[in-house]
Protein backbone atom coordinates (compact mmCIF):
# COMPACT_ATOMS: atom_id res chain seq x y z
CA UNK A 1 0.00 0.00 0.00
CA UNK A 2 0.93 3.27 -1.01
CA UNK A 3 0.32 7.08 0.78
CA UNK A 4 -1.51 9.46 -0.42
CA UNK A 5 -0.47 10.94 -3.90
CA UNK A 6 -1.47 14.01 -5.58
CA UNK A 7 -2.61 13.07 -8.90
CA UNK A 8 -5.54 14.72 -10.37
CA UNK A 9 -8.08 12.18 -10.79
CA UNK A 10 -8.41 12.29 -14.98
CA UNK A 11 -4.21 10.84 -14.30
CA UNK A 12 -5.06 8.42 -11.99
CA UNK A 13 -4.52 4.90 -13.38
CA UNK A 14 -6.03 1.84 -12.21
CA UNK A 15 -8.82 -1.12 -11.96
CA UNK A 16 -11.02 0.33 -9.60
CA UNK A 17 -10.83 4.28 -8.29
CA UNK A 18 -13.18 4.39 -4.73
CA UNK A 19 -14.85 7.40 -3.47
CA UNK A 20 -17.00 8.37 -1.12
CA UNK A 21 -20.54 10.26 -0.61
CA UNK A 22 -22.51 11.35 2.85
CA UNK A 23 -26.18 10.83 3.25
CA UNK A 24 -26.59 14.33 4.11
CA UNK A 25 -24.32 16.14 1.50
CA UNK A 26 -26.90 16.89 -1.29
CA UNK A 27 -24.83 17.75 -4.02
CA UNK A 28 -20.91 15.41 -4.44
CA UNK A 29 -18.52 17.91 -3.27
CA UNK A 30 -14.62 17.82 -3.74
CA UNK A 31 -13.22 15.13 -5.33
CA UNK A 32 -16.57 13.38 -5.87
CA UNK A 33 -17.89 16.71 -6.60
CA UNK A 34 -15.35 16.74 -9.53
CA UNK A 35 -16.19 13.24 -10.98
CA UNK A 36 -19.84 13.59 -10.86
CA UNK A 37 -19.11 16.96 -12.78
CA UNK A 38 -16.40 15.41 -15.38
CA UNK A 39 -19.09 12.45 -15.70
CA UNK A 40 -21.75 15.14 -16.58
CA UNK A 41 -23.64 14.74 -13.30
CA UNK A 42 -24.10 11.13 -13.34
CA UNK A 43 -23.88 10.89 -8.99
CA UNK A 44 -26.26 13.56 -9.00
CA UNK A 45 -28.88 12.26 -11.21
CA UNK A 46 -28.90 8.91 -9.26
CA UNK A 47 -28.81 10.91 -5.95
CA UNK A 48 -31.96 12.85 -7.87
CA UNK A 49 -34.02 9.62 -8.71
CA UNK A 50 -33.72 8.13 -5.28
CA UNK A 51 -31.43 5.39 -6.52
CA UNK A 52 -28.18 6.70 -4.42
CA UNK A 53 -28.29 8.08 -0.96
CA UNK A 54 -25.23 7.85 0.29
CA UNK A 55 -26.26 6.10 3.11
CA UNK A 56 -24.64 3.41 5.28
CA UNK A 57 -24.09 0.45 3.04
CA UNK A 58 -25.32 1.99 -0.16
CA UNK A 59 -22.69 1.57 -3.17
CA UNK A 60 -22.86 2.27 -6.89
CA UNK A 61 -20.41 1.34 -9.56
CA UNK A 62 -19.59 3.65 -12.93
CA UNK A 63 -18.15 3.55 -16.18
CA UNK A 64 -15.78 5.96 -16.44
CA UNK A 65 -17.00 7.01 -19.87
CA UNK A 66 -13.61 7.16 -21.31
CA UNK A 67 -12.77 10.42 -19.00
CA UNK A 68 -10.47 8.57 -16.68
CA UNK A 69 -7.69 6.26 -16.62
CA UNK A 70 -9.42 3.65 -14.44
CA UNK A 71 -11.49 1.04 -15.72
CA UNK A 72 -14.34 1.62 -12.63
CA UNK A 73 -15.43 3.97 -10.61
CA UNK A 74 -16.97 2.99 -7.06
CA UNK A 75 -18.84 5.48 -4.97
CA UNK A 76 -19.66 4.09 -0.73
CA UNK A 77 -21.92 6.06 1.41
CA UNK A 78 -20.89 6.89 4.47
CA UNK A 79 -23.91 7.92 6.75
CA UNK A 80 -24.20 11.27 7.85
CA UNK A 81 -21.03 13.33 7.62
CA UNK A 82 -20.73 14.10 11.45
CA UNK A 83 -21.33 10.43 12.34
CA UNK A 84 -18.73 8.81 10.36
CA UNK A 85 -16.22 7.43 13.32
CA UNK A 86 -14.04 4.76 13.36
CA UNK A 87 -16.84 1.99 13.71
CA UNK A 88 -18.94 3.62 10.34
CA UNK A 89 -15.20 3.65 8.53
CA UNK A 90 -14.63 -0.02 9.81
CA UNK A 91 -17.61 -1.40 8.61
CA UNK A 92 -17.04 0.91 4.75
CA UNK A 93 -13.65 -0.67 5.33
CA UNK A 94 -15.20 -4.43 5.31
CA UNK A 95 -17.95 -3.61 2.40
CA UNK A 96 -15.38 -1.97 0.39
CA UNK A 97 -13.19 -5.12 0.69
CA UNK A 98 -15.97 -7.48 -0.46
CA UNK A 99 -16.81 -5.50 -3.03
CA UNK A 100 -13.65 -4.89 -4.65
CA UNK A 101 -13.02 -8.94 -4.26
CA UNK A 102 -16.33 -9.13 -6.41
CA UNK A 103 -14.68 -6.95 -8.95
CA UNK A 104 -11.65 -8.63 -8.86
CA UNK A 105 -9.84 -5.67 -8.67
CA UNK A 106 -5.99 -5.56 -8.29
CA UNK A 107 -4.94 -2.20 -8.71
CA UNK A 108 -6.91 -0.06 -6.49
CA UNK A 109 -6.87 4.15 -5.99
CA UNK A 110 -8.98 4.91 -2.80
CA UNK A 111 -9.75 8.50 -2.10
CA UNK A 112 -9.54 9.04 1.84
CA UNK A 113 -13.22 10.35 2.79
CA UNK A 114 -12.79 13.44 5.46
CA UNK A 115 -13.87 12.24 8.48
CA UNK A 116 -14.53 15.26 11.46
CA UNK A 117 -13.27 13.43 14.72
CA UNK A 118 -10.07 11.68 12.86
CA UNK A 119 -6.38 12.35 10.92
CA UNK A 120 -6.53 11.61 7.41
CA UNK A 121 -3.39 9.05 9.39
CA UNK A 122 -6.23 7.39 11.24
CA UNK A 123 -8.58 6.83 8.20
CA UNK A 124 -5.67 5.15 6.47
CA UNK A 125 -4.67 2.95 9.05
CA UNK A 126 -8.57 2.11 9.24
CA UNK A 127 -9.10 1.09 5.56
CA UNK A 128 -5.47 -0.35 5.45
CA UNK A 129 -6.57 -2.92 8.06
CA UNK A 130 -9.48 -3.18 6.41
CA UNK A 131 -8.53 -4.11 2.80
CA UNK A 132 -5.28 -6.91 5.01
CA UNK A 133 -8.46 -8.72 6.22
CA UNK A 134 -8.22 -12.26 5.91
CA UNK A 135 -12.13 -12.27 4.70
CA UNK A 136 -10.77 -11.55 1.51
CA UNK A 137 -11.06 -14.08 -1.10
CA UNK A 138 -8.28 -12.60 -2.95
CA UNK A 139 -5.07 -14.74 -3.27
CA UNK A 140 -2.80 -12.30 -3.30
CA UNK A 141 -3.07 -8.91 -1.85
CA UNK A 142 -3.79 -5.70 -4.58
CA UNK A 143 -1.98 -2.88 -5.06
CA UNK A 144 -3.79 -0.27 -3.56
CA UNK A 145 -2.74 3.70 -3.33
CA UNK A 146 -4.52 6.21 -0.76
CA UNK A 147 -5.29 9.61 -2.26
CA UNK A 148 -6.07 12.57 -0.18
CA UNK A 149 -9.05 14.48 -0.18
CA UNK A 150 -8.11 17.73 -0.44
CA UNK A 151 -5.29 17.18 -3.14
CA UNK A 152 -7.27 14.74 -5.32
CA UNK A 153 -10.22 16.61 -6.61
CA UNK A 154 -7.43 19.65 -7.82
CA UNK A 155 -6.52 19.49 -11.87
Amino acid sequence: MTQPSPDALEEVAGDVLVLFHFQDTPVPRGALGRVDWILSGAVSRLAVDGKFSGGVGSAVLFPPAGKFRVERILVLGLGPHGEVDVSTLQAAGRHLTQLLDNLRARDIRIVLPEAPHLSPHEVTEIFAAALRHPESQADTFPTITFLSPRRAHLP
